[in-house]
């Protein structure tokens, strides 16, 4: 299976710097693509020290796999996201100036029709499969474990004020729980990875459309970016579209 790869980041129209990050890429060898998204967060401009360790570990451990070494991808997946909330916790207790930081992370595997995502926090990845929009990852916030312990009910949760504050994140302390799961996808699907500054800021509808456009033919990043920010985003937004084909 082929895959289209767009993504475009931005600090928006309100943030002095960008605390987001996004790579990506594929082994032919091993037949996998990838994707990993980072939103930091932290004073002193710590926040962007954060997602770039998260993007640099992957890089790095993507770069060592061999087909010698094929992993259980969602073992791989948790495992890597632990070692590396280890090494942003270490950093960020031997720096002064970087205490405090973190960032949330969302990754994506591609292996033939099988799509594997991990996540910690609040950036999504959402799919689009036969027209119909699903978020696949469910929000590490403390306004997400009220909707899910029943408490209160999604539509409250849209209209608070504190819906992004995080229960988990990279980095901020020695234990967390990364959520793991995996989809099967096709020809004709499209996967979209993104920080809150940009799903927050559209409609489920708009982001349905934006996906069923996208293609080589019409890239639609930067229509999204310019849509979130016309409805009132004032962070920094990121977006990683992949196109089955």
């Amino acid at each position: 299976m082929n895959h289209y790869i767009k993504s475009l980041s931005h600090q928006g129209v309100i943030r002095r710097n960008n605390e987001d990050a996004i790579s990506y890429g594929s082994n032919e060898s091993l037949g996998i693509t990838w994707m990993i998204i980072a939103d930091g967060m932290g004073g002193h401009n710590a926040g962007e020290v954060a997602s770039a360790m998260l993007i640099k570990h992957f890089q790095t451990q993507f770069s060592l796999l061999s087909q010698t070494t094929i992993p259980n991808w969602q073992t791989w997946i948790k495992n890597q996201l632990n070692a590396a909330n280890n090494a942003i916790l270490l950093q960020a207790k031997t720096t002064v100036a970087q205490q405090g930081m973190g960032t949330t992370a969302v990754l994506m595997v591609i292996v033939e029709n099988n799509c594997h995502l991990g996540w910690v926090g609040d950036s999504r990845a959402y799919t689009l499969q036969d027209n119909r929009l699903v978020q696949q990852s469910v929000d590490h916030t403390m306004i997400q474990a009220l909707v899910t312990s029943g408490a209160i009910s999604a539509e409250t949760a849209k209209q608070a004020n504190t819906k992004n504050l995080l229960s988990q994140a990279i980095g901020v302390k020695e234990a967390i729980t990364v959520d793991t799961k995996t989809i099967v996808i096709n020809s004709g699907d499209t996967i979209m990875l993104s920080t809150d500054g940009l799903h927050d800021y559209l409609t489920e509808a708009q982001i349905s459309d934006y996906l069923a456009e996208f293609s080589s033919e019409k890239e639609v990043c930067k229509e999204m970016l310019e849509q979130a920010i016309a409805q009132n985003s004032r962070d920094n937004l990121t977006v990683g579209l992949v196109k089955c084909g």
